[in-house]
């Protein structure tokens, strides 16, 4: 039996349930039509919400070919998270278009480590390659949360992408494994500091999915393959899968949820000795 994943045919009913009409959200992350943030972009418009989005500048082109895919976009800008000021200047191209204007979601859907990083034995890393690594996957969740919280309204939702390889050994990750690890502590930090105000800060820690960051990863489609074979539900996540849990995430739905790491994963993260050792 297909799972089911369109919003659309959950009804109006499900839609004023989320109480998203009329919300704005910040998504920074959209790199191609395989994009999680893409998908996120697609089901939070769905709910009835406002785009803003921060692009990484060398993904231009593609943002420009999908932008005209959704109504719901209202505009867009170019963030580079691996500095403080290319950061700041997204937000004051937003507030110049549009002064005094808020947000109430924040989607940080933002990985990056050089190539050379999963190519070489974790001990011989440069340390600019971890560096820069720790910059973007990691550390810009605080610097976006940094020049965002002025323009959020109390009680927002933020959501971030991880995975599980932030707290179990996975071949061919290497860095980003630390990566994550940094990241989900950042969650936790940045929920209980900014809980005061309702501001919400969560992480999705989805299931091996194929995008374009994930194509860079050695032996990924043997990942893929081995976990169809032994989640409990025997299949490979989706960017639907995800999207759904990040529009429960920034709902009213969930709003005593922060702080938190959400599987969703297909129920991989509940493993410890896969099925297949009786094959």
């Amino acid at each position: 039996m297909r799972p089911v994943t369109d919003l659309d045919n959950r009804g109006g009913l499900f839609d004023s349930m989320l109480e998203l009409e009329g919300k704005t959200a910040l998504i920074f992350g959209v790199a191609s039509e395989d994009s999680i943030a893409w998908a996120i972009c697609q089901h939070l418009a769905k709910a009835g919400c406002k785009l803003i989005l921060g692009y990484q500048p060398r993904y231009r082109s593609r943002l420009f070919q999908l932008k005209d895919q959704l109504d719901s976009i209202d505009s867009f800008y170019p963030c580079d998270v691996a500095t403080d000021e290319q950061t700041k200047e997204f937000f004051d191209e937003w507030q110049k278009e549009s002064p005094g204007s808020k947000a109430d979601i924040v989607v940080h859907a933002i990985g990056f480590a050089p190539r050379e990083t999963f190519d070489r034995h974790m001990l011989f890393n440069e340390m600019d390659s971890i560096d820069l690594a720790m910059r973007i996957s990691a550390h810009s969740l605080q610097r976006l949360m940094r020049h965002s919280v002025p323009y959020l309204n109390d009680g927002s939702s933020t959501i971030t992408l991880t995975y599980a390889a932030s707290t179990r050994y996975v071949p061919n990750y290497g860095v980003m494994s630390v990566a994550k690890a940094a990241l989900e502590s950042w969650v936790r930090e940045l929920a209980a500091r900014l809980g005061e105000n309702g501001h919400r800060v969560n992480a999705i820690s989805a299931g091996p999915i194929k995008t374009l960051a994930a194509g860079g990863i050695p032996g990924f489609d043997r990942i893929l393959n081995h976990v169809e074979r032994n989640s409990p539900l025997r299949r490979n996540t989706t960017q639907d899968d995800v999207a759904g849990a990040a529009v429960w995430l920034a709902s009213p739905l969930s709003g005593a949820v922060t702080g938190q790491i959400l599987h969703v994963d297909c129920g991989y993260s509940i493993t410890m000795v896969p099925e297949s050792i009786n094959d």
